[in-house]
């Protein structure tokens, strides 16, 4: 008599655990893992500060600099090649990886003239207006 090489033994396997039982830990988990996510969204959110910008002056804005506040290198043009113009508005976005709220912020216009606020907190700015002084 040839032996059968394929069979396996036969498993017996016991539920003793309700699926109500199962369910109710599963719906534990969720309801625990649910404010991580949240949390890590809102950390993904936190690496960048928006806000709009509306020029309410007579003159072209032609440069746009933030700049955490007290650190003395403005950095790269915001607008770059763009300008915004008497009554516009866009959208300003700002890397903010060092989770940081408070900066100083230049506009340069197109006749030369210059405008720093200093220690504005962008991180409850959702529009930011400058004006003629």
């Amino acid at each position: 008599m040839m032996k059968n090489l394929y069979s396996l033994p036969s498993l017996t396997m016991n539920y003793s655990v309700p699926i109500a039982k199962i369910l109710q830990s599963l719906m534990v988990a969720t309801a625990l893992a649910l404010p991580l996510s949240v949390m890590t969204a809102k950390s993904v959110l936190a690496e960048s500060l928006e806000f709009r910008l509306t020029n309410s002056t007579a003159t072209n804005i032609t440069k746009f600099y933030t700049n955490p506040t007290g650190i003395d290198d403005w950095g790269e043009d915001i607008l770059g090649i763009d300008i915004l113009r008497p009554g516009e508005s866009g959208t300003i976005t700002i890397g903010n990886s060092q989770n940081v709220c408070t900066y100083d912020i230049k506009a340069v216009f197109d006749d030369g003239a210059e405008v720093i606020k200093y220690k504005v907190d962008l991180c409850t700015v959702e529009n930011y207006t400058l004006y003629d002084e």
